[in-house]
């Protein structure tokens, strides 16, 4: 049996306790104030009034799971044996479905009164999160896509309607459909400039922060990660402080601001954030920091646990997060080709036949980036095909960073076979909508026409575009690095090779990438050795 299959009437008191401590009180005036309440609470206990689902929905968030927990189990004995909640406490199930999906409540057939994807009427309810949990628990995306439209039109701007509004335009964003959930964010941004509390501001401008990631508006999504993070102190984000944090990483990172991402990674996030999907975004956005920084095993490594927990809860879904492209992406960095490829291939199996192009059903910005990725592992003469399937792709989903990437890798792959004409025209494209979305490194990358041609024939590109074609700037320490990394050695290698620390090696890559205009270290010239 679940441990949420039945809810408790836990320590009424003991939660007060932890609200006035979150409040920022003493330790005594918070014991004063709470003690206050105690004779009141305990006359209330018997009417089930002290242990509330949102009293459990509070714990949660500031990542007290086992308090939580308790407190569920007093609320379930207080139903009465056999029985199970009902009304709030249903709702409350829904939320743990979608913050906790390792705890989720499976409900027994006929608890509900209908599919939550078909739904009642929408009011100011928790009706978008229900949706959002249909398609965490059913993986049905086109019908999830329906019905959190509805939501975002139906519901309006009341006091209870933060929830289902936030989990509405992230059902869309896990459909792999950032390009609706930003046309609905904008206004709803708007309204809550105005006329909403900040934790409104915090969560729309996050919900939008990651959307522009997600559609390669670096720079936008920078802006807006800043604007959440400033509506809402840091320790008023508890376990979901990881989701504006991982898009201003993942934006940082796109702009070759690594220095900055450090510092978003090195501020202190809730253990229990990592029981939660706001886990998985923070874990991939790292793992790309990684990959940009020459660390492909640890980025391997962040890819392959957020495949562990979405296998776990039963949330494999590519919107979330693309785990597997990830992972492909670090196996091309350490030169495990074939490897890169079965996760490739894996993504686009559970993605499934391309079908038709209408209303962004079959064609995905995850679709799209794992044909570019699965285009590297391919014989040089294979890849233009494939990657201009993947640009096409790509230009429907509306991701621009991922499109100037894979324009990038098309002209280089024009330009190994000799084809200049078609290799200039494709990279000055990218060129232009890199710089439009505030890639720096990628903009550098990508060769100026009349450059000479790339790597050998026989090489894989795995990252953003061209390197540099100078390397007089490298100290010795640096171009002894550079010379292995570019030969495929790890940075465990390299430091015992070299006689220097992992450390040194990492910090040797930084500055390599940033004096040849590269992000990683499959873009590293051949002709350092």
């Amino acid at each position: 049996m679940s441990r949420f299959s039945a809810v408790p009437l836990a320590s009424s008191l003991e939660f007060l306790r932890e609200v006035f401590d979150d409040a920022g009180l003493d330790e005594k005036t918070s014991a004063r104030v709470a003690d206050l309440f105690g004779q009141w609470l305990r006359e209330r206990s018997s009417t089930g009034e002290a242990g509330t689902p949102r009293s459990v929905r509070r714990l949660l968030w500031r990542g007290r799971v086992d308090q939580a927990v308790r407190t569920l189990r007093e609320l379930g004995d207080s139903a009465g044996p056999g029985r199970r909640a009902a009304g709030p406490f249903r709702d409350l199930a829904d939320w743990i479905s979608c913050w906790y999906p390792g705890l989720r409540v499976r409900p027994a057939a006929g608890d509900r009164d209908a599919d939550p994807a078909d739904g009642p009427e929408v009011t100011t309810g928790l009706e978008g999160v229900r949706v959002l949990s249909a398609l965490l628990t059913g993986h049905d995306g086109r019908k999830a896509v329906d019905r959190a439209e509805q939501v975002l039109r139906l519901c309006p701007m009341g006091r209870t309607a933060l929830d289902s509004l936030t989990a509405a335009l992230v059902t869309l964003i896990y459909a792999d459909r950032a390009d609706l959930a930003r046309r609905w964010c904008e206004p709803l941004l708007e309204q809550t400039t105005t006329h909403c509390a900040p934790n409104w501001q915090g969560m729309f401008a996050a919900i939008r922060a990651e959307t522009a990631v997600r559609q390669g508006r670096l720079q936008e999504a920078e802006r807006c990660a800043h604007a959440a993070l400033t509506h809402m102190p840091t320790a008023a984000w508890g376990v979901a402080l990881g989701f504006p944090l991982a898009a201003m990483v993942a934006a940082k990172v796109g702009m070759g601001k690594y220095e900055d991402a450090a510092r978003y990674l090195a501020v202190p996030v809730p253990e229990a954030m990592f029981e939660t999907p706001v886990g998985l975004h923070y874990l991939f956005a790292r793992g790309g920091y990684r990959l940009a920084t020459g660390a492909p095993e640890a980025a391997l490594a962040d890819f392959r646990t957020c495949g562990d927990l979405m296998k776990s809860w039963d949330i494999d879904l590519p919107g979330i997060v693309a785990w597997r492209l990830g992972a492909a992406q670090a196996c091309l960095d350490l030169g495990r080709i074939r490897e890169a490829r079965m996760l490739v291939d894996d993504q686009l199996a559970a993605l499934g036949p391309a079908m038709t192009r209408t209303r962004g059903a079959a064609v995905t910005r995850t679709r799209g980036i794992a044909t570019r990725l699965r285009a590297a592992t391919l014989a040089v003469e294979a890849r233009p095909a494939v990657l201009e399937e993947a640009v096409e792709i790509l230009q429907a989903s509306q991701d621009r960073f991922e499109l100037a990437l894979v324009l990038a890798e098309l002209g280089r792959a024009h330009s190994r076979l000799g084809e200049s004409h078609r290799a200039r025209a494709v990279q000055r494209r990218a060129r232009h909508i890199a710089s439009t979305c505030g890639a720096e490194p990628l903009t550098g990358a990508v060769s100026p026409p009349g450059s000479p041609p790339g790597p050998s024939e026989g090489a894989v590109p795995a990252g953003p575009g061209l390197p540099g074609t100078g390397d007089a700037d490298l100290s010795d320490a640096e171009r002894r690095v550079a010379t292995l990394a570019s030969q495929g050695y790890t940075n465990r290698q390299i430091s015992g090779k070299l006689y220097v620390t992992v450390s040194t090696v990492e910090q040797h890559l930084t500055h390599i990438y940033r004096k040849l205009g590269v992000s990683r270290r499959g873009d590293l010239p051949t002709f350092l050795d």
